[in-house]
């Protein structure tokens, strides 16, 4: 096995310690059918062989959970301080091991050859990963597993790389500019994804049920920005809600006639741009959020000064379903929920949900809706916009007494 790491050598007898490099280590048999250590850098890609039998002072492992741990060699009086994945370091520590002990049943199978050399774009950097061309797409030996930042972008892949999913200390992935139309679920899963660009894509030919990676408890905690704009999009997934970490989200030139009404939840959200697309209306909840620019040009709102429909039919008091008092239940208890704790279909119905504008909570089969360009608040900065006209709002109500509410924020600013 090789092991793509970094190494800092620490010279015992000088005192001296050498910069961390970018580094692979990997076992190799010399003449006399030893095993030993072959250590190659970037500079040095004839590495330098260390001997392991009878030459191993002390493994220092104690922190290799963290990806840490140092081997001491006595000759030469050089200690190697490996920084790597957690799980590859482990495997290659064991190996060691059982070298030194003697058991070398089936070592063989993780052994390299003697003249192995590695090319300069075998040494990525650890924690930055960019890969410019087709030609330099590491398909066999894959991606440094400490990689924190990978850019994939312009490489015409028609289909994501599960090799991608091992990489658990990822937190920047750059998929631009390809042909991607599907996304697998255990991307979601990525325990520190935090920055994903997916923009100049084929994400608006994936199905309804395909976007299942956005429902992941994970990404729902971390990611704060997402670039999806330029992916032949004619809806937005209502999973885009429960991205309660979101800050940032970029949706321009798709062809978006509407978005959900769950993007209004999204508390952490400052950056909007949902521009050049095919928008009639906003949800009137986003007026609640704290955004700091919002990009709305290029669309085509209605432009009735007042077209207001509102059936309070809707509100009339009436027993409502199973369904809908377990989504209530489930949101007063401010569960974290997902496919693999409640149904699919009770999952779906809380991101179906609509809020209401007066209390915010959310209003699931009895609901009455408003249009209308009136806006009890304002955002902080005023939107980027082409039109002439106010822009169309959509609200909900869950009941008279809220719509109620609205009303007379609506003749308070008549009287001022």
């Amino acid at each position: 096995m090789k092991l793509h790491c970094n190494v800092e050598i620490y010279d015992r007898t000088l005192s001296l310690r050498r910069k961390s490099q970018r580094s692979i280590l990997a076992y190799v048999k010399v003449k006399d059918g030893d095993v030993c250590i072959h250590f190659w850098t970037r500079m040095n890609k004839q590495g330098t062989k260390y001997k392991i039998k009878n030459n191993i002072r002390k493994v220092f492992e104690k922190f290799n959970f963290e990806g840490k741990a140092t081997i001491s060699l006595i000759e030469p009086c050089h200690d190697l301080i490996i920084q790597s994945n957690p799980i590859q370091l482990k495997s290659f520590l064991n190996i060691l091991k059982n070298v030194t002990d003697g058991y070398c049943r089936d070592i063989e199978r993780y052994i390299l050859k003697s003249n192995t050399t590695f090319s300069s774009s075998e040494f990525y950097s650890l924690k930055k990963v960019v890969v410019k061309k087709k030609s330099e797409y590491p398909i066999l030996q894959g991606f440094p597993r400490m990689t924190e930042q990978l850019f994939l972008s312009g490489l015409d892949r028609k289909s994501f790389d599960r090799q991608i999913l091992t990489l658990q200390s990822l937190r920047l992935l750059d998929l631009s500019n390809n042909k991607i139309s599907f996304l697998p679920k255990e991307l979601g899963t990525l325990p520190h994804l935090q920055t994903l660009n997916l923009s100049h894509n084929n994400l608006g030919k994936s199905v309804k049920s395909k976007w299942t990676w956005l429902e992941q408890a994970a990404l729902r905690s971390n990611l704060y920005f997402l670039d999806i704009r330029d992916n032949l999009l004619t809806e937005l997934p209502v999973q885009i809600g429960q991205l309660k970490a979101l800050r940032e989200l970029k949706i321009c030139n798709n062809m978006l006639t509407q978005l959900p009404q769950s993007i209004g939840t999204l508390n952490k959200l400052k950056l909007l741009n949902v521009a050049n697309n095919n928008l009639l209306l906003l949800p009137g909840m986003i007026q609640h959020l704290q955004l700091s620019s919002v990009d709305i040009s290029g669309n085509s709102f209605l432009q009735n000064s007042y077209d207001i429909t509102f059936n309070k039919n809707t509100l009339d008091i009436i027993l409502p379903s199973l369904v809908e008092l377990s989504a209530r239940h489930l949101l007063k208890s401010r569960i974290t929920y997902d496919a693999s704790i409640i149904p699919y279909t009770l999952v779906r119905y809380l991101d179906e949900a609509k809020y209401c504008f007066s209390c915010k909570n959310a209003c699931f089969d009895f609901y009455s809706r408003l249009l209308s360009d009136f806006r009890p608040y304002e955002f902080s900065i005023t939107m980027k916009s082409t039109l002439s006209q106010p822009v169309k709002y959509e609200f909900y109500f869950c009941s008279k007494q809220c719509y109620k509410l609205y009303v007379s924020l609506f003749y308070n600013f008549l009287d001022m």
